[in-house]
């Protein structure tokens, strides 16, 4: 067998583990290995798109501004709690998560990836992201 047919078997084999892997994770695990990227995303994003709305604000008023809305850390923190609540209501009410939500949960972090910053700013009201509609369950909103 030559060099590349050996490096393409043994490629397969490395991604049929991943993918067993994957799909034999429970559903709580891999939210919670998707909680990171999904606060990183929704934070990172928020934050960059708001900036300059903002810097607007005359310096007084600037305290009327969320606490989770002034910076990425404060965002992060602000969602790490309320997945935690979630978490802890979910337990408490005997609910699981599905496959179905994780998916969904998936989805929603690469569609608000995907946005750019004028659709932040020419929403009239709160951001509505179609994809991300699954992940009020999961966060208790």
């Amino acid at each position: 067998m030559n060099f590349l047919s050996k490096t393409n078997i043994s490629l397969l084999i490395l991604l049929s583990l991943l993918a067993c892997n994957k799909l034999s994770q429970s559903p709580e695990t891999r939210v919670k290995e998707l909680m990171p990227k999904f606060q990183k995303t929704m934070c990172s994003k928020t934050i960059e798109c708001t900036k300059d709305e903002f810097a607007k604000i005359p310096p007084s008023y600037r305290n009327m501004i969320p606490p989770f809305m002034q910076s990425e850390e404060n965002c992060i923190t602000f969602f790490d709690q309320k997945m935690k609540e979630a978490e802890k209501k979910r337990i408490e009410d005997k609910k699981e998560i599905t496959m179905e939500q994780v998916d969904a949960f998936e989805n929603c972090i690469v569609a608000f990836e995907k946005l750019s910053c004028d659709h932040f700013k020419n929403a009239k009201e709160n951001v509505s992201i179609p994809e991300c509609a699954e992940v009020q369950k999961l966060t208790g909103n």
